[in-house]
């Protein structure tokens, strides 16, 4: 399945997956849309990505070690959930953020 299409089962089967900053770049602005059974839990979608978007997945892995980058899932930050074991369901969506700066 084509990450990036709604798979067989209806639109609220999915777990969205947005990605901001330079992340974008791996992707483009359209979400991913990843069958919600196959990501019960953050570390589950974080190796789908590995399989299926290596690109992607490496830079957020990089960004994850250096301390940079957040995980929100359902606008909130999994390090005041359970961490990367955040379980994930049907109609959840994940973004993973870069600091922004300004001034």
């Amino acid at each position: 399945m084509d990450e990036r299409q709604t798979p067989t089962d209806e639109k609220s089967e999915v777990v969205t997956v947005r990605v901001f900053g330079g992340l974008r770049e791996h992707i483009g602005r359209a979400p991913l849309l990843l069958a919600a059974r196959d990501v019960p839990t953050v570390t589950a979608l974080l190796s789908r990505l590995d399989a299926t978007q290596p690109r992607l997945a490496e830079a957020l892995r990089n960004g994850l070690r250096d301390g940079y980058l957040s995980i929100l899932v359902n606008g909130r930050n999994v390090r005041f959930l359970s961490s990367f074991e955040t379980p994930l369901a049907a109609g959840d969506a994940v973004a993973f953020l870069p600091p922004i700066g300004g001034g």
